[in-house]
């Protein structure tokens, strides 16, 4: 059951972190929000990944998980923040949380060995987050959103964070879980936080820091969960960590205006039905 537990606190703190993100890029804008998001995480981090490492020590072979791991989840973020600025948050998460079929496919690829109820399940939950991105997109009370941004952003950022859960799976799989939380953040602080610094265009306005704030910790706790699950299993943890785009597509209507059109809803009922067969398979 680590692999279950583990993704499912992942998609609660990626939820949070979805939802905050959402309105932090709103009023300050993409780059500022993830230079916020990049510091408070680091600050979260060092402290933990200290306790954490022990003495172990990455291997010449994690080396590159490593990098990818970095690059894949701040550069995922990025496209997340940019495709919130005008799309929907059911759209862009739903798109984004297909990082989890993406790494499930790459974990498969790479040979772990999945029950037949797992392998269903994987696959179910992908066609769901596919239904719930792509379906007839009706208009929303609060005014009308860029679909098109919301598709290409949210499709670029699943890409990224699809690399960046695998490599932090196999990350969390080899070495101390402190290794795998780390790169995201010194990617981020070196290639956004810091220049921006130094470029003087780090603004973060006093309505928008509790929102950055929660991000940065979501994207810790998030992290923290799918490499504790992924030594169970890669797959199974990152599809389930994929429930964050179905619960924050259901915030979003309930609290946010956004309306969800009947292919929506099928596409969310598919991932509910996916999550049982991986709880199933992994009990």
């Amino acid at each position: 059951m680590t692999a279950v537990m583990g993704g499912l606190l992942a998609a609660a703190c990626f939820t949070a972190t979805l939802l905050s993100s959402a309105r932090a890029s709103r009023l300050i804008g993409a780059l500022p929000t993830l230079a916020g998001v990049m510091l408070v995480s680091t600050i979260v981090v060092v402290p933990l990944a200290l306790l954490m490492v022990g003495s172990t020590r990455p291997s010449a072979d994690s080396l590159p998980y490593l990098a990818l791991a970095g690059l894949g989840n701040v550069f995922g973020l990025l496209f997340v923040y940019t495709g919130l600025r005008a799309g929907k948050v059911g759209i862009v998460g739903a798109l984004a949380s297909s990082e989890g079929a993406i790494a499930a496919v790459m974990s498969m690829a790479a040979g772990e060995a999945l029950l037949a109820v797992e392998a269903i399940g994987v696959a179910v939950v992908g066609i769901g987050v596919v239904l719930a991105a792509l379906g007839p997109d009706p208009a929303e009370a609060s005014g009308p959103r860029s679909t098109g941004r919301a598709i290409l952003f949210g499709t670029l950022a699943g890409l990224a964070f699809g690399v960046s859960l695998y490599s932090t799976g196999r990350i969390g799989a080899d070495v101390a879980i402190g290794w795998a939380i780390l790169p995201p953040r010194v990617v981020g602080l070196t290639l956004i936080t810091l220049p921006l610094l130094a470029a003087r265009r780090f603004r973060v306005t006093r309505p928008a820091l509790p929102f950055v704030i929660v991000s940065g910790v979501g994207e810790v706790g998030g992290s923290l969960a799918v490499a504790w699950g992924a030594q169970a299993s890669i797959a199974v943890t990152s599809a389930l960590a994929a429930q964050f785009a179905t619960a924050a597509a259901l915030i979003a209507w309930l609290f946010l205006g956004e309306r969800l059109g009947r292919v929506q809803w099928t596409g969310i009922a598919a991932v509910a039905v996916g999550v049982v067969l991986l709880a199933m398979g992994a009990a």
